[in-house]
């Protein structure tokens, strides 16, 4: 196994031949794939979940919003804490207490008989979860020293998150028909089984000249993200509140002084000076814009297939399989892309084939079928792949080893904040473009109260067309109006990521 060393800076220049991986780090890259398949699983089979959830524990709506959310929003608060903890007490230790906490969480979750219940379990999922992904990506480069190995095993890994999103619907409509919505939760306990017998296999890290944690700094990074992240989500599923606006801005303010104090302190939670360095900032800004322009989209995707096209959830659900595939696809071909090209026109190279996709569903969507939709959904997904995976790598091996863990819960940070404005963003802008056009074609006659209500939602103003046929052309004539909006946005995002690119960061992956 390859042994670390407390002060590696992190290069990737002659690598000896010696350090090449062994059969052991592939094992252990292979449990640690597996952990990661385990997260992006259960983020998707919850949404199929939440029906029967809703059925059998009977929770309000709020309930219900923070039995969905409230994983995701302890998994970015405490991102930065954990990163930071595997470097001080061990990332392999790091990643099999999360492990453990993860599969134990699971277990009382299926058992759940109250909605606090189940949101207090789903909590718990959250924080272990926040473990996973720093303990992973630092792991990396412990394991596979030489370059090509590297850019390998991170597109390996990250490739787990678009098997678990195009395997889990699919396998979540398998276990709520056959065993119930437990069976959802219930399913991690063999795969985190599995994960610490593997363990062993995996190389053990921490620094030895860290310091014990500051434990202003962990509440004040953890109350900033989470303010800041709920607010952002809360507005929007609700729409905007001055409760949830205040949160984003107390969040805002807590980060500044969290950044002060990291500014002043010996041993800071997050090293700010990593910051200064060229390929670690462009990574974070490329991966904050790219889910920026993308997830919004996604989700109003998916709505279309539905409301406009026509799909039942079942038949919409097995279609975006293949998109998923396609990311998974581009995520693994990256690193034959970098052994021809350099990285950045690696990342050109997939975003102008993501680009395409996105300029084809926004020039095609008012008249194509749900076949043409989905190619230009794979052309999207499948270019994305090598940027992410670029930019995941480029990011990890920036930094000197010592900061790995703290600059993978940065790009948790980064990519959980991109995702939560993207559908704060894109998916209320989309909805006020549907509103806004639906006011213009509602026919005569319709009453009132019965507009207001096919202007909340896309599900509402179906369920109004059952009653009111004739309302049916102009609620999805204005919601396709809002997707080729928002696939517009998603354009000039790319193109603008593609420019800087190519004008200031052609560069990236030599030597700065």
């Amino acid at each position: 196994m390859s042994n670390t060393n407390d002060n590696q800076n992190g290069s990737n220049a002659h690598i000896d031949e010696a350090q090449r991986a062994t059969w052991r780090e592939w094992i252990g890259l292979g449990a640690l794939t597996l952990a990661v398949f385990m997260l992006s699983t259960d983020m998707t089979v919850l949404f199929l979940a939440t029906p029967s959830i809703a059925a059998d524990l009977e929770p309000s709506s709020t309930q219900m919003l923070w039995i969905i959310h409230v994983g995701e929003l302890l998994a970015v608060g405490f991102a930065l804490t954990m990163g930071r903890l595997g470097d001080n007490i061990g990332r392999r230790r790091l990643l099999v207490i999360g492990v453990t906490v993860y599969g134990a969480a699971s277990f009382i979750a299926t058992i759940s008989t109250e909605p606090w219940m189940l949101i207090a379990t789903r909590a718990l999922l959250g924080v272990a979860a926040a473990t996973v992904m720093p303990s992973t990506m630092s792991l990396l480069r412990n394991m596979f020293f030489n370059p090509k190995q590297f850019s390998v095993a991170i597109a390996i890994n990250l490739s787990a998150f678009s098997a678990g999103m195009a395997l889990g619907p699919p396998m979540g409509g398998l276990l709520l028909d056959y065993f119930g919505w437990g069976a959802v939760f219930l399913i991690n306990v063999p795969i985190a089984i599995v994960l610490l017998v593997i363990s062993p296999l995996l190389p053990e890290y921490r620094n030895k000249d860290s310091k014990r944690l500051d434990f202003i700094s962990v509440l004040l990074s953890s109350f900033a993200l989470i303010t800041l992240i709920f607010g952002l989500q809360e507005m929007a599923n609700a729409g905007f509140n001055m409760l949830y606006a205040g949160s984003v801005v107390i969040g805002i303010g807590v980060g500044v002084l969290f950044i002060r104090r990291q500014l002043k302190a010996e041993d800071p939670l997050l090293d700010l000076s990593m910051f200064r360095i060229r390929k670690f900032n462009f990574s974070l800004i490329a991966l904050m814009i790219i889910l920026l322009v993308t997830t919004g989209t996604d989700m109003l995707f998916a709505q279309h297939l539905q409301a406009v096209v026509g799909l039942t959830p079942t038949e919409a659900g097995l279609l975006l399989i293949i998109p998923a595939l396609l990311s998974m696809a581009g995520t693994l071909i990256s690193p034959v892309l970098t052994r021809w090209i350099r990285p950045a026109y690696a990342m050109v190279a997939g975003l102008l084939t993501a680009s395409a996709g996105a300029l084809f569903i926004m020039l095609t969507v008012h008249d194509a079928g749900a076949l043409l939709l989905i190619i230009g959904a794979s052309l999207l997904a499948f270019g994305v792949g090598p940027a992410m995976t670029i930019t995941g790598e480029q990011l990890i091996s920036s930094v000197p080893q010592e900061r790995a863990g703290s600059a993978s819960a940065m790009s948790d940070v980064s990519s959980g904040f991109g995702s939560v404005v993207s559908i704060a963003f894109i998916g209320s802008l989309g909805m006020l473009v549907y509103r806004s056009v639906l006011m213009d074609a509602i026919p005569a006659g319709v009453p009132a109260e019965i507009a207001d209500s096919a202007m909340e939602n896309v599900g509402s103003a179906v369920a109004v067309s059952e009653r009111f046929p004739e309302m049916l052309q102009a609620i999805q004539s204005s919601f396709t109006t809002a997707l080729q909006t928002v696939y517009g946005i998603t354009v000039i995002g790319l193109f603008i990521l593609i420019v800087s690119i190519v004008w200031k960061f052609r560069n990236i992956g030599k030597e700065d």
